[in-house]
């Protein structure tokens, strides 16, 4: 038998899930609400589409959970992107957001195997790949400041 501690547990988090459901479902109705110029509008400032729009409200602002979890198990600091390139860090939540294969996604991370595997299924891989990366200097650059033969 559960304890009541337990039971308690059990309901909270399905409060949770069904305020979480309710808040999304709101959020559905209330961009389906706008006329389709308002909507294209949004999309537009937003730099995506009219059908990113939609599906980015129904997936809600859990979206993109898997990107932190997907940063850690790659030794990636988040905070740092954040401070050094927002940009590519709204990116990348927005990408992470629009994926279809959250459910592979979340299986790696839960099994410990997505920084193994990131690669063949994670549409911001090739970001992440990039993140870990230090630019090399140019060439040409190296020449102006090699010493001076005049």
């Amino acid at each position: 038998m559960a304890s009541a501690t337990q039971t308690e547990s059990i309901a909270g988090r399905l409060i949770g899930k069904l305020a979480g459901f309710l808040d999304r479902f709101r959020d559905i109705g209330e961009i389906r609400n706008l006329s389709a110029a308002e909507a294209e509008q949004v999309a537009h400032d937003l730099r995506i589409s009219p059908a990113e729009l939609e599906t980015l409200v129904v997936r809600g602002r859990h979206g993109a959970d898997e990107l932190p979890q997907m940063l850690k198990a790659l030794g990636i600091d988040e905070d740092a992107i954040k401070r050094q390139e927002p940009g590519v860090l709204h990116d990348m939540r927005r990408v992470c957001a629009l994926c279809i294969e959250k459910s592979r996604c979340n299986r790696e991370l839960e099994a410990g195997t997505a920084a193994v595997h990131h690669g063949e299924y994670c549409a911001n891989s090739y970001t992440i790949d990039s993140l870990g990366k230090k630019p090399k200097p140019d060439q040409t650059d190296l020449q102006l400041r090699g010493p001076c033969c005049c």
